[in-house]
């Protein structure tokens, strides 16, 4: 098949190298509102990726042990400071620890690797367990233990009992795409630093970025004449919560043309649920039954949470011969990336996606920072602590831009110029400056800060 077949071959490989040696969460970061200038194997033997060859409040210095160095943050914490001598200190070793990868994971790895080489820090890459929960929670300790300081990316629900083992130890950890939250407490509190999206708002964006797009595509068809498919993952809390504000985004909308795709049963949502969020064909398959049960409906707008999503429901509709006629668009992007690096085409026209190096930012030096010991996991980012999370911990926005095959590129190619790193050669920088793009996001009236 032609569609997408390139980038399915990539998924493919990448799955392989995952379960032999090896896309929530990983919203509601601003995005840019223009479409074209920028409309997160073996277990016993868990292989890792080739290791590559935070800043406190103004003026706050380094900890006793460094007593005799001129070496003074000077930016903010938890973020990159360029004036900073990091190789002044140790050299920190940090791990990046996953229970099922996907391309989602690997945009933290190559996020983690270019800051690694900034921070002075030894990235020894990433070890995967391929949905192996009993093997990740034996296996946890034992990396950690090789480690100062680790990224987890576990089910949600292992997250009290991942923080109590490595509090044990006294080993500096941050989350990825997964929000740390307790799910057996009521709200859902949070139990240590975030860094993502504001979920919920994520939702509500897409269906005004694709009836956008689709009356920018096809000027001389109304809405009605589409439907809309959110794909969800119900059983995952953050990419659930994504799946409601597209719904929300609907209900709570002024313009009668978005509410009627409520109204005039035209809305629907196909559940991945009954597998791995990330499972490509399960995403065709829960796409196809809606297209089979509406045939009346020739066009279709679909909100996929992530990129293996989005590639199944391409699949889907280029399976029923409706890809000319209909807008896919994920939450996430590098998959589309590879798609439109390899001259490939579909359905799958758009992404809302964050460069690599802005997304892994914030989550790679606050851990810096808690290895330093230059503030906790109770006492970052004040400023971005909500209530509504529990009170207690911060939940810091990170930015995301709307992406297609004509500004894909300079977005990446601002992410390289922005981070310092070379990640993406092949992508010109000419006319890009570190301004191009934003790298942060204003802080929500709802973070009020600390109880």
């Amino acid at each position: 098949m032609k569609i997408l077949a390139v980038v399915l071959i990539l998924v493919m490989v990448s799955s392989l190298f995952a379960a032999c040696s090896s896309n929530g969460g990983g919203g509601g970061g601003d995005s840019d509102a223009s479409p074209a200038a920028s409309p997160q194997g073996d277990a016993a033997s868990p292989s890792q990726s080739p290791p590559p060859s935070s800043s406190p409040a103004p003026g706050l210095a380094a900890p006793d042990d460094d007593a005799g160095f001129d070496n003074v943050l000077t930016g903010e914490l938890g973020m990159y400071d360029a004036d900073y001598d990091y190789f002044a200190n140790p050299r920190y070793r940090v791990h990046y620890i996953i229970l099922n990868f996907s391309g989602l994971h690997q945009t933290f790895v190559n996020a983690f690797t270019a800051w690694a080489t900034l921070a002075n820090v030894e990235f020894t890459g990433h070890t995967e367990f391929g949905n192996d929960v009993d093997a990740y929670m034996t296996e946890l300790p034992v990396i950690a233990q090789m480690h100062d300081g680790v990224v987890v990316d576990p089910d949600q629900q292992l997250y009290p009992r991942i923080k109590e083992i490595l509090g044990e130890l006294g080993i500096p950890w941050m989350g990825g795409m997964a929000m740390p939250q307790d799910l057996s407490q009521p709200g859902f509190p949070l139990i240590h630093p975030y860094v993502g999206f504001d979920q919920d708002e994520i939702g509500r964006l897409f269906p005004y970025h694709l009836t956008q797009m689709a009356q920018h595509q096809w000027p001389g068809v109304p809405l009605s004449e589409y439907g809309f498919i959110t794909v969800d993952h119900s059983t995952v809390n953050a990419l659930h919560m994504r799946a409601l504000g597209a719904l929300n985004g609907f209900n709570d909308a002024t313009d009668p043309d978005l509410t009627a795709f409520v109204t005039e049963d035209r809305y629907f949502v196909a559940d991945t649920s009954i597998g791995l969020w990330s499972d490509i064909e399960i995403a065709r398959d829960v796409v196809s039954v809606i297209l089979t049960q509406n045939p009346r409906i020739e066009r279709w707008l679909v909100f996929a949470l992530v990129d293996t999503q989005a590639q199944g429901a391409a699949l889907a509709l280029d399976d029923f011969g409706l890809a000319d006629n209909s807008w896919v668009s994920a939450f996430g992007g590098d998959g589309a990336r590879l798609m439109w690096d390899a001259g490939q085409s579909s359905a799958w026209r758009s992404a809302g996606a964050s460069a690599t190096t802005t997304f892994g930012e914030p989550i790679f030096f606050a851990l810096y920072a808690f290895m330093r010991g230059y503030t906790t996991p109770e006492e970052i980012w004040p400023e971005w602590v909500n209530p509504a999370d529990g009170g207690v911990y911060a939940n810091r926005l990170i930015p995301f831009h709307w992406i297609t095959s004509d500004n894909y590129r300079q977005v990446w190619a601002w992410g390289d110029l922005y981070g310092n790193s070379n990640l993406f050669p092949d992508y010109s920088r000419e006319g890009l400056t570190r301004d191009s793009f934003s790298a942060r996001v204003e802080i929500p009236a709802n973070r009020t800060g600390r109880r």
